[in-house]
Formats: C-alpha cells, sequence, structure tokens
C-alpha cells in the first residue's frame, strides 16, 4: 500500500454538475482539500457545502481553450495531487493532454487513442461489429452511404454525431428523401455523423453499465441500472434509475472494455431490442453517468475508486451491490409527468408516486447538502429565462 493512503490529498474537481456531487462529499468526508471549478456561482457545486474552494473559470463548452489555459496554469501553480474528470468534455480534455498534465497532476484518463476508440460513436460501432458484439448496424454519413442508403439500411434510421453530448443533433428520419433532403445542412451544423438501424422502441428498455476499469485493463465494477424514464418522454434525458442485475449486460461490458484496454469509469449504454430481445450497445460516455449518486447509494464509492487507481493502487472488485436502488431527477420527473399520457404514467414501474423510501434518492437533494440543489434549480432560470437562450430555444 502507498503511502498516498493516509495523506490527505489536494484534488481538483472540473466539473459543476449533479455528478460532481458525490464525488465532492466522498472527498470531503475522507478529508481531502477539494476544488471545484464552476463557469458560474449558479452551479449545484457553487452551493454546495462540501468543496474546501471553488474556482469560477470559462466555460469549457463557450470556450474551451481558455479552460485548457486556465487548467495548465493552475496546475504549475498549485500543489495538485489529483485531478477528477466527471463529464464529457473535461475528460477529453485530460485525456488529450495526459503527457503534460501528468508532469503536475495524477490522472486516471486512459490513452487518447483509446478514449477516442470508446467516445467517438463511429469508431465505437466498428469495433462492435468488427468483433461481433451486439450494436446497431452503423455506417458513417458520406456520400457514399447516401448513395446506397436504401440498400444498407430500413427506414426510420437514426442520425447522431460522431462526437457529442446527451441527445443534441440526435434525429430521426423516416424516408430516404427526407434524410437526403437533410443531408448537407446535417454535416455542416454537425460535422461528421452516422448512420444506424433504428431499434423499435416497443418493449425497449434502456439500460446503461456503470463499469470501473482498473490499470492493467480488468474491468473490477459493473453496475447495471434501467432507465425506465426519460424526458422529453419519447427519448432524451433519464429522469429516473433503478439498480439491477443483469449478466448479459456485465458480460458484453467486460468484453467490451477490456478489448479496447479501457481505463477508468466508463459509463455504457444499452437499448433492448424487442426483434431479438438482445441488449445492445448504443454508446460509451467515458466518464460516470450524471446520476452517479446511485452507485454511491448502492455501496459503490466510485470516488475512492478514482483515488485508489491514480495512485497505483489496488482497485477492488466488487462483485455485489444493492439492488433497487431508485435514483431520481424530480425536477425532470416532474416534467416527465406533466407530458406523459396517461398509458405511461399507469404502466411505469417503479410508481412515479414514490418519493420517499430508505433506498430511494434524489440526484441533487440531500438533507446533508440542501443548497446544491437550489444552485441546480438557479441555474435552469438562468439558462431558460435569459432572452437571448429563450429566443434561441424557441424562435429559432
Amino acid at each position: 500500500m502507498h503511502s498516498e493512503n493516509k495523506k490527505k490529498l489536494h484534488i481538483l474537481l472540473l466539473d459543476q454538475g449533479r455528478q460532481s456531487l458525490p464525488f465532492l462529499k466522498s472527498y470531503s468526508k475522507a478529508g481531502h482539500h477539494i476544488v471545484v471549478v464552476c463557469n458560474t456561482r449558479l452551479s449545484e457545486s457553487w452551493f454546495s457545502r462540501y468543496p474546501s474552494k471553488r474556482l469560477l473559470w470559462p466555460s469549457y463548452m463557450k470556450n474551451r481553450p481558455a479552460f485548457e489555459r486556465n487548467l495548465l496554469d493552475y496546475l504549475k501553480n498549485n500543489q495538485v495531487d489529483l485531478t477528477v474528470s466527471v463529464g464529457d468534455v473535461t475528460s477529453d480534455i485530460l485525456a488529450k493532454n495526459k503527457e503534460e498534465i501528468t508532469l503536475y497532476t495524477r490522472i486516471t484518463s486512459p490513452d487518447y487513442s483509446t478514449f477516442i476508440q470508446g467516445a467517438d460513436k463511429l469508431k465505437l460501432m466498428q469495433y462492435c461489429m468488427d468483433h461481433e458484439l451486439p450494436c446497431p448496424k452503423t455506417y458513417v454519413l458520406d456520400d457514399g452511404t447516401m448513395e446506397h442508403i436504401s440498400d444498407l439500411l430500413e427506414f426510420p434510421v437514426m442520425v447522431k454525431p460522431t462526437r457529442g453530448v446527451g441527445a443534441i443533433g440526435v434525429i430521426r428520419y423516416d424516408s430516404p428523401g427526407e434524410l437526403l433532403e437533410a443531408y448537407q445542412r446535417l454535416t455542416e451544423k454537425h460535422g461528421e455523423m452516422i448512420v444506424q438501424e433504428f431499434i423499435p422502441p416497443e418493449g425497449g428498455m434502456q439500460y446503461q453499465a456503470e463499469a470501473f476499469v482498473d490499470e492493467k485493463h480488468k474491468m473490477k465494477v459493473c453496475m447495471t441500472i434501467l432507465k425506465p424514464r426519460f424526458f422529453p418522454v419519447n427519448g432524451g434525458t433519464s429522469t429516473a434509475n433503478v439498480t439491477i442485475e443483469h449478466p448479459e449486460i456485465e458480460a458484453t461490458t467486460r468484453t467490451l472494455l477490456e478489448g479496447i484496454q479501457w481505463k477508468g469509469a466508463a459509463d455504457v449504454d444499452y437499448i433492448l431490442d424487442p426483434r431479438d430481445q438482445r441488449a445492445k450497445i448504443l454508446e460509451i460516455n467515458p466518464r460516470v453517468t450524471a446520476g452517479i449518486k446511485i452507485g454511491f447509494v448502492a455501496g459503490i464509492d466510485y470516488a475512492d475508486l478514482t483515488r485508489r487507481l491514480a495512485f497505483e493502487e489496488e482497485v477492488p472488485a466488487v462483485t455485489d451491490y444493492r439492488l433497487g436502488v431508485y435514483c431520481r431527477n424530480l425536477f425532470l420527473e416532474t416534467l416527465w409527468f406533466l407530458y406523459a399520457d396517461r398509458k405511461m404514467r399507469k404502466n411505469t414501474s417503479p410508481p412515479f408516486f414514490k418519493p420517499y423510501g430508505r433506498y430511494v434518492v434524489d440526484q441533487l437533494f440531500s438533507w446533508n447538502d440542501p443548497f446544491a440543489a437550489l444552485g441546480f434549480f438557479l441555474n435552469m432560470l438562468r439558462k431558460y429565462l435569459n432572452i437571448s437562450n429563450f429566443k434561441a430555444k424557441f424562435h429559432k
């Protein structure tokens, strides 16, 4: 065991969102000095009680070069034992600049070639198809594909950016003519894109495997989560998650992540194809899920796993975790309820009206850290009550 086990670390956390909150709590409870980076004071992490210090930097979504300059300057001029990312962009920044960043701090990022193999949807789907892992048939959206699109895929199809965040740029097209009409505009707006087999939604439940892989590229953790509800209701951000056991998903996730020699956290998304009842890989998010609090409640401390991996300690295998943990985002859940039809409300499980219980938790709110949720709501108000954002969203 290394001396860092008992040492109080200086940790830099690069994200302000809800997935940061359980990391902040875990490191604070362990006595570490934790500095969190925010792009606004109206955010979950800024309002949280757990950071030792808060930094206000440019948004990596709006000005990535400025964020990267701030990061390198801070690392060069401050003691930082461990730098942690829990978002897509910050994970990309650490992996891409790994050689320089590791001169000043420890990180858990895979090499960038491996990172791109997982994060790029086209490369991932090509790997899955080449290695006979279950996934939708996928092709690059280019002139050659468009010329033979009717021979390659049945309509409807899904079109997605090869790199992206959430559901941005993910569009369904019901006919070749409809896709052809939008083709040039799509590539100009989103860059390289893929066109993908459409998985029928009837009975097609969605899952995610929250995995953690050690230095030797061996998967040590795989927590499977069922995602019963979304907003928008027909596909978007999950509003409710439940821990389950699913040996098939665990086995597929192990084969995939160990095959591409992943390292650290990975969130692998799946959809159940009702045509053959197989869970099929949709994408790898190269970080923990936004609702990672569910893992901590289920008994897996992903923050400590990250610390152990960074300091070359043994990462323990987690072979069991608490099943039936129900973690919800009450804000998004309320929107789901308002927009869902009567049949959806009646048939959903776990039931919407189950707000309390020992293992029923909210992604944001906690009595131990009550103001973090307020930061989230204020950020949402700032975002959608801003007149320019309102016009951009509703008056395109």
